[in-house]
């Protein structure tokens, strides 16, 4: 296989950047120049890990990370504006982009962070090969599960075939909104049409998705293109090389609880002095990770809590033993790769199904953002109390060692990229022979 070029398009989402770069990191290692298209608040991390970088010119151009892209934090299970504002609004300009950078770089493979996954419409309409991204488990809906982000228990019966059916239409007719201007941009650029805009997933070689199929509820019978990889744990590129040294070292022995909420802004201060309150005068120490979007805010601190602007988790987590969290997937799976039991508190997006999918292992328990101090309280005891939720966690951190899907990955990426490379080389050949 000759020198390959691979085309990263994604944005600062929070917890997609770090799947997304770890990525990145696996191609480069496997021998691979990479080029990553996003905006310009990512390019000093993106150089820093030796890849190239280049800016959106339209929509997505945040110099300042921590400025909220989202505003979902006020929005409804079933009304989320990154629909609309992130994924299906600017998809015409990300995908002329993509096509002006794809030809300048002579690029062999597209990888599209599902959060602009109509980006894939550029690779296809240049004919190389094209793959989506999902940081988080599954969220398209199928014959044996409802659409994601909703946080609903999977079942079997006639009741939840009905609900899935009834709530995977729904989602189908949803996205379909933006169907006729995506078919306006695949019809100028000689390309099919879609049915219904959600099939447009179908049209990518590889759909990753990021987690344990264990942690998932998978669609069954799989999709095609459909490959599990397994998490990436790597800390994310902000994070404090900073080694954590408690400030109770000198005193008597007590659990750890780490609250770590996102790092996004979600309006999440009110349930962190929650989670501060509900640690006060319980036997336990806590340390609360604050992280970009919470690092201009204020808590009242008892003298058994400690806030830090940020750390690596993989420097804090050895020495916890539980950890509260707003659910985000990448969180979750750095405690459970330590085996430490969870309390989520689901604030929104692919939260309701991580925390689900917590307390359905049986790693933690799933609790609401408007639950009280004594609530979470309670909660805190429960978990430390209840040595099962350790054991169940343990195990998952054996599924997370033991897992291979992100090698398997790799190998079938360096397929695709070798089969393109040889049909341009034929087809070059051919149009040599006819001059």
């Amino acid at each position: 296989m000759k020198n390959s070029n691979v085309l990263f398009a994604m944005i600062e989402g929070g917890g997609n950047v770090t799947p997304m770069f770890g990525l990145a990191k696996k191609l480069m290692d496997a021998g691979h120049a990479v080029t990553i298209l996003s905006e310009p608040c990512l390019e000093k991390p993106v150089r820093t890990m030796g890849a190239s970088f280049i800016p959106f010119k339209k929509h997505f151009t945040r110099t300042n990370r921590s400025e909220d892209l989202f505003g979902d934090w006020k929005a409804s299970r079933m009304n989320n504006p990154i629909i609309k504002q992130v994924i299906f609004g600017p998809a015409n300009d990300v995908i002329d982009e993509c096509i002006a950078v794809i030809r300048e770089k002579s690029i062999d493979l597209l990888v599209a962070d599902v959060l602009i996954f109509p980006a894939i419409i550029a690779a296809e309409f240049l004919q190389i090969p094209k793959i989506v991204v999902f940081h988080m488990p599954e969220y398209l809906p199928g014959p044996n599960r409802p659409p994601g982000n909703l946080g609903l228990k999977p079942g079997e019966g006639f009741f939840y075939r009905l609900r899935d059916r009834l709530l995977g239409r729904l989602m189908v007719v949803k996205f379909d909104e933006f169907r006729s201007a995506l078919n306006h941009k695949l019809t100028a650029l000689s390309l099919p049409p879609l049915k219904h805009t959600i099939y447009l997933f179908e049209r990518a070689e590889l759909r990753l998705i990021q987690t344990l199929r264990r942690f998932d509820h998978p669609i069954e019978p799989s999709p095609a293109n459909v490959r599990y990889t397994g998490p990436v744990l790597d800390d994310p590129d902000w994070a404090s090389n900073e080694r954590w040294e408690s400030p109770w070292s000198r005193q008597a022995p007590r659990p750890l609880v780490v609250v770590s909420f996102s790092s996004t802004f979600q309006n999440q201060h009110r349930i962190i002095q929650k989670c501060i309150d509900a640690l006060a005068g319980l036997p336990v120490y806590g340390c609360v990770t604050l992280g970009p979007a919470m690092g201009q805010y204020d808590f009242s601190l008892p003298d058994n809590v400690v806030t830090l602007s940020s750390i690596k988790h993989s420097l804090l987590f050895p020495q916890a033993d539980l950890v509260i969290t707003h659910g985000g997937h990448g969180t979750i799976m750095r405690a459970l790769s330590f085996g430490i039991p969870l309390i989520c508190v689901p604030m929104g997006r692919d939260q309701y199904d991580n925390a689900l999918s917590v307390e359905l292992s049986g790693c933690g328990i799933n609790i609401s953002a408007k639950a009280s101090s004594s609530k979470i309280r309670s909660s805190v005891e429960h978990v430390l109390l209840q040595g099962t939720y350790r054991n169940n966690a343990e195990k998952m951190r054996e599924q997370i060692k033991s897992n291979e899907g992100m090698d398997a990955v790799i190998a079938e990426i360096n397929d695709l990229i070798l089969a393109n490379q040889n049909k341009r080389k034929a087809l070059n050949q051919l149009i040599n022979q006819d001059e």
